[in-house]
């Protein structure tokens, strides 16, 4: 039995994250495919119905591609909260960091966590995690 591959790879990258990752995705969804295949069913031949091992090769395609949605959506909540763990492993430690092409040196006091993207507070001012060049 043949199936076709169906998987993506995205990057995960804390400083891009926007809301509207989904609405910019270009693969069927596994909504979109069950309708489809709802479609094939519904005007099928009558004289020529589906295969049975045709139906339960889309079948199995549908199960892996709501299985790979899941694993998906769980890599990317763990990804977050190793991020979060990075960040806040660094409260109380000095480091340095370029922001806006300013050298900020100083001690961890806080983590802010804005639209899922974590920022050091470092002498008052927020910079992020991606912007440290030094840890000491």
């Amino acid at each position: 039995m043949n199936v076709a591959a169906t998987s993506s790879t995205r990057a995960y990258d804390t400083t891009t994250q926007t809301s509207s990752d989904e609405a910019t995705r270009t693969e069927l969804g596994k909504d979109a495919f069950l309708k489809l295949l709802l479609t094939e069913l519904r005007y099928q031949d009558a004289f020529q119905p589906v295969d049975d091992k045709e139906m339960v090769a889309q079948m199995a395609q549908f199960s892996t591609l709501e299985q790979m949605e899941n694993l998906s959506a769980a890599m990317e909540g763990l990804a977050k909260m190793q991020h979060a763990t990075q960040a806040t492993a660094l409260i109380g430690r000095k480091v340095t960091a370029t922001v806006d092409d300013e050298v900020v040196t100083g001690t961890v006091s806080g983590v802010k966590f804005e639209d899922g993207v974590a920022y050091l507070v470092v002498e008052g001012k927020e910079v992020l995690v991606t912007d440290v060049t030094e840890i000491s």
